[in-house]
């Protein structure tokens, strides 16, 4: 007996309250939908003597009965012997290809759960408004194609959805719209053949749930290649030849907005709108065109307390830009420790050349290093492309100049952070104060590289300031912060002063910065707080090495600021004259050691204390000690 299968213009919309009961004889309800006499009609015209719509076929007060039909929704389309799409907003008598259609403008192919409705039946029928037929998948297979982004073999089953890569699938559902969140989500369950339960109230997480479980069975990196590309480069072209006329680069987390460290997965479907000129590379292919001397292992990914782990091959920033750039560049976190992630997927505009993703991996103490992305602003702007991109094409001149730069990392992708419910609307209000902090990961981040950090709070005399003291062992950085609201704490301005002092025998000298002040101001009103107040730099230049202290500011809380900030040491050339201008530095800080000694001595003869000899053993007011 044949299964036909009726779709309506109705979304399942998840749980709705209400008792849902169906009559003996529907047919004769006098309260049934037009929509449900009609369609019925159609069935029966057809010949069929069974229909399931999903408006009125499920249950949606068991949540288990929703469930169960969510995840075989895939099944049912496919196994139906046809499945007929009514378009409410079509009108008779046109022809769908002809300039000015409403068929490709209709809203039936920009909602979340039609994508499985269109792909999965063998035979689907569109209805006009008056249920007269428009025409049939197979038919209008190039124009649904011209309007959906969804190849043709795809359509019509010539090709096996297994056959497209995962960044290419998601980016046919990019531009969808559900009613519920998590709906994007379980929408595309039949999409990828996994099964998963559905929890509504999870929100967008249903969608990270989602990403998880295709990691699990599909080895396809593409589902990490979203956002934008850089595209200012020839086709096998090196990266760093096509960036030599680039003045500088700013790498920053997330997405423009820098707004926080956010993981691979904490992509939403409409990240992938620009995903459908992705394709997938087999491990076998990405080991022959790596040729690591180190084994690259198979994609896996291992769910731990700690976050996701995988291993994958990196290749430092750095390695790959022009000298130029690198001395103009500038980062949120340390510049040593962006990356790109060689990706195991290609854009069809570059065959042949591996995707890397930018990407951030904080220094850890502890051995677990996280990977969060980020995009990379050029400027001046490419002449081709967005001035904000995420990933890189990497060509195999690149690859094989860099090779013995590439890096196998295990790193840990971070677990879905909690939410906090009201950080949308305390955005908008106004400072009572502002008090200064440091997040653990920045003390850590100092600490590796010889920093012990303390930060000291406003006090009586000076209630605007806080004190950031690093300390080295031979010297000392301060960073004295100042701040002014205005409009009632709906205008900031904050000021930082940075000092450093060189210690030299026991005196300290003070160094200038190059600028010894750097601001900030923002202001709410009718946009929120920014996220991210930019990094700043002050440089300390001695004789033989420069010191960049990079600052900026990371709102945490209403009246609350997290400080960012890094420190960058860079070693000069030794020149004879910076040699001689040293050694003269040399002899005015023994000079004034021993001018500072000799006044000691007097001081210590008039008080008739001993004065200490370089000699001596002892110190004054210490007991002699006899030499065995």
């Amino acid at each position: 007996m044949p299964h036909p299968l009726l779709y309506l213009h109705q979304d399942p919309p998840g749980p709705i309250p209400g008792d849902h009961k169906l009559r003996c004889c529907i047919s004769h309800d006098p309260d049934l939908s037009p929509k449900i006499r009609e369609a019925c009609r159609v069935a029966r015209e057809a010949g069929y003597d069974y229909l399931w719509i999903d408006s009125c076929c499920i249950d949606k007060t068991s949540s288990s009965e929703l469930s169960e039909s969510i995840n075989s929704m895939w099944q049912w389309y496919g196994l139906a012997k046809v499945c007929y799409a009514f378009l409410a907003d079509v009108p008779p008598g046109e022809d769908p290809r002809a300039e000015g259609s409403a068929f490709p403008s209709s809203r039936w192919f920009t909602r979340g759960w039609t994508l499985q409705e269109l792909i999965a039946p063998s035979t689907l029928i569109f209805l006009s408004n008056d249920w007269n037929v428009v025409g049939t998948k197979a038919t209008l297979s190039y124009i649904i194609e011209e309007i959906t982004g969804i190849s043709v073999t795809a359509l019509v089953h010539a090709t096996s959805l297994d056959g497209f890569s995962v960044a290419q699938r998601l980016s046919w559902a990019a531009r969808r719209e559900t009613t519920r969140k998590e709906d994007r989500a379980y929408s595309l369950l039949g999409i990828f053949n996994i099964n998963m339960p559905t929890l509504y109230g999870e929100g967008e997480r249903a969608f990270r749930r989602l990403l998880e479980e295709i990691v699990r069975r599909i080895p396809d990196q593409s589902i990490f290649a979203w956002g934008d590309i850089y595209a200012d480069l020839e086709r096998d072209q090196d990266l760093g030849d096509s960036l030599k006329n680039a003045g500088k680069l700013t790498c920053i987390w997330g997405n423009v907005m820098g707004t926080s460290l956010e993981s691979l997965f904490d992509s939403k479907p409409s990240d992938f709108t620009d995903s459908g000129t992705i394709n997938a590379i087999s491990h076998n292919d990405v080991l022959n065109q790596l040729k690591l001397s180190e084994k690259l292992p198979d994609q896996e990914y291992t769910f731990t307390p700690h976050g996701i782990r995988t291993t994958l091959p990196v290749l430092q920033l750095s390695r790959c830009l022009p000298q130029h750039i690198l001395e103009q560049s500038s980062s949120y976190g340390l510049l040593s420790r962006w990356y790109l992630a060689l990706l195991g997927c290609e854009h069809i505009d570059y065959p042949g050349a591996l995707l890397g993703r930018a990407c951030y991996i904080a220094p850890s103490n502890a051995g677990v290093e996280y990977l969060h992305y980020g995009c990379v602003n050029i400027e001046p702007s490419p002449t081709r492309g967005t001035q904000w991109p995420h990933l890189f094409p990497l060509s195999p001149a690149i690859i094989k100049r860099c090779r013995d730069d590439i890096q196998l990392k295990t790193v840990y992708v971070s677990h879905p952070k909690r939410n906090t419910i009201q950080r949308g609307t305390t955005l908008w209000e106004a400072h009572e104060t502002i008090n200064m902090l440091l997040e653990e990961a920045t003390r850590n981040a100092l600490l590796t590289q010889g920093y012990t950090t303390e930060l000291r709070r406003p006090d009586e005399d000076r209630p605007s300031a806080h004190w950031l003291m690093l300390f080295h062992d031979d010297h000392t950085i301060a960073v004295e912060s100042r701040h002014i609201l205005e409009d009632a704490g709906w205008r900031l301005k904050i000021e930082a002063y940075v000092k450093m002092s060189q210690h030299a025998y026991d005196a300290a000298e003070e160094i200038e910065a190059d600028p010894s002040c750097v601001r900030w101001m923002d202001r709410t009103g009718s946009l929120p707080w920014s996220l991210v107040l930019n990094m700043k730099e002050v440089v300390f230049t001695l004789a033989t090495w420069k010191l960049t202290v990079k600052l900026g500011l990371k709102w945490a809380a209403p009246s609350h600021y997290f400080l960012l900030i890094e420190i960058v040491e860079e070693m000069l050339e030794a020149t004879p004259a910076v040699l001689l201008e040293w050694e003269a530095k040399e002899e005015r800080q023994i000079f004034r050691v021993d001018s500072k000694a000799d006044v000691q001595d007097i001081e210590a003869e008039e008080s008739g204390v001993g004065v200490l000899d370089a000699d001596d053993n002892v110190l004054p007011g210490m007991p002699t000690q006899t030499p065995p």
